[in-house]
């Protein structure tokens, strides 16, 4: 019997992310670099697919989609129109990350009717609260790891490029180390701090981390935190299905 899936496509500036879901779960995920037409009419025709989700950054995707995607009955972008499973309370919803929104509705569908402190660990670190009863009610947003690296050695005279390193003391004892644990443990204790908060205010608060340097970051903090790589895959194939549900 053929399996038939879900598609939810995750397009950035310089990255893609393909994710296949069966009955709600991932079976099977890809990343590659920028979209083409070719790549597209190969993960379309990857698997049988029911419905799709594309969620893209800049990338004008639906004109991709006009011939390489012209069969599909079921097919939606994220865009501040399309309708959510969480209710969105921000000043400025068209200026809102796709992948924030994702990651947030991912997070919502894992653990329903709680509080979550989303912390998105990427070229930027966006901190996002959920609150109990399915509204994102915001968040902040500051550098990211190699951001930061890159920033002190484009915008001083001396300062080398320097790479994260699990190895990194608590104080520097030279230059590299120093920038080595200033930026990592700049990061924990900041990550540290909005955990804190959070716990102080919401007693049942769940705290995930996601993004690519998640892994990097989720074992040093000070509370048991759970990583999930691929929320805003989950998110999107859960905006999907709000929109179109399964029979």
């Amino acid at each position: 019997m053929t399996v038939i899936m879900n598609l939810v496509l995750d397009i950035g500036n310089t990255h893609t992310k393909a994710g296949w879901f069966e009955h709600g779960l991932l079976a099977e995920n890809l990343h590659f670099g920028t979209i083409t037409r070719k790549q597209l009419n190969g993960i379309l025709s990857h698997y049988p697919v029911d419905k799709v989700i594309v969620s893209s950054v800049g990338q004008p995707v639906r004109d991709m989609f006009k011939s390489a995607g012209s069969g599909l009955k079921k097919l939606f972008f994220l865009d501040p129109t399309l309708p959510l499973p969480l209710k969105i309370n921000y000043r400025s919803p068209e200026t809102l990350g796709h992948d924030r929104v994702a990651a947030a509705a991912g997070a919502s569908c894992i653990y329903p009717r709680s509080s979550i402190l989303v912390m998105d660990l990427g070229t930027a670190i966006t901190i996002d609260f959920v609150s109990a009863d399915g509204i994102f009610m915001g968040g902040n947003i500051s550098p990211g790891l190699h951001t930061r690296f890159k920033a002190l050695h484009e915008h001083t005279a001396r300062l080398p490029l320097v790479n994260e390193d699990s190895d990194f003391p608590e104080f520097g004892h030279d230059t590299q180390t120093a920038i080595a644990a200033g930026v990592q443990q700049g990061i924990i204790h900041e990550l540290n701090g909005y955990i804190s908060l959070f716990e102080s205010r919401y007693p049942d608060c769940r705290f995930v981390v996601t993004g690519g340097d998640s892994g990097f970051f989720a074992h040093k903090l000070k509370k048991i935190i759970f990583s999930y790589p691929d929320l805003v895959l989950t998110g999107l194939n859960h905006i999907l299905e709000f929109n179109s549900p399964t029979v």
